[in-house]
């Protein structure tokens, strides 16, 4: 009976927060984790982006992941997600990490069709530490011809020589801006 009760509470706990590299986060409730390889299957199966977009994305090498979610329903083509990476970080004050965020922003001009920054990069406190926060959207083409919207919120929040990417996407049509909202609330860094 002990074994029984340990395996539900692990199960039960292991659904209210995800913890790795002193990093926890609690994604929203029946949200499954996904792995690198939807994405690969996503990205040549279903959108058409530039080749050299896809094989950055693809061949990221100097990320680590930490999590990836994914919403268990959708009304629309593209499913919210929430993904968590930790990147090499070069810079060594906030005001240089938010000059290297806001060059590789520009560079989304060139896969997202229609891409704008709707919440400009601004200065946050979450998880006890400095981090930056942006918001973004745009379109991406599907191999059917279909453009299908999407925004992203993005943090970065700089660790010494690294920083954790947390990426919070979702559409007009399936909303998660209360989610999000608690899942950034969730965040801890020790």
């Amino acid at each position: 009976m002990k074994n029984i009760f340990f395996l539900f509470f692990l199960s039960f706990s292991m659904n209210l927060a995800y913890s790795q590299n002193n990093f926890k986060i609690i994604p929203p409730k029946d949200w499954k984790e996904f792995q690198k390889s939807d994405i690969i299957n996503s990205l040549n199966n279903k959108y058409i982006l530039p080749e050299k977009t896809k094989q950055e994305i693809i061949k990221n090498n100097q990320s680590v992941q930490i999590s990836r979610f994914g919403a268990p329903y959708k009304k629309g083509t593209y499913t919210p997600n929430i993904q968590v990476l930790l990147r090499p970080n070069a810079t060594k004050s906030i005001l240089d990490f938010k000059k290297s965020l806001e060059i590789s922003l520009k560079g989304f001009s060139n896969s997202i069709e229609d891409f704008q920054i709707t919440d400009s990069l601004k200065e946050i406190k979450i998880g006890g530490k400095d981090g930056l926060i942006t918001k973004f959207e745009g379109y991406l083409k599907t191999n059917n011809g279909e453009k299908v919207f999407f925004r992203s919120t993005l943090i970065a929040i700089p660790n010494d020589d690294t920083f954790y990417q947390i990426t919070l996407n979702d559409t007009n049509i399936d909303s998660c801006e209360e989610d999000f909202q608690k899942v950034i609330n969730s965040i801890e860094i020790n």
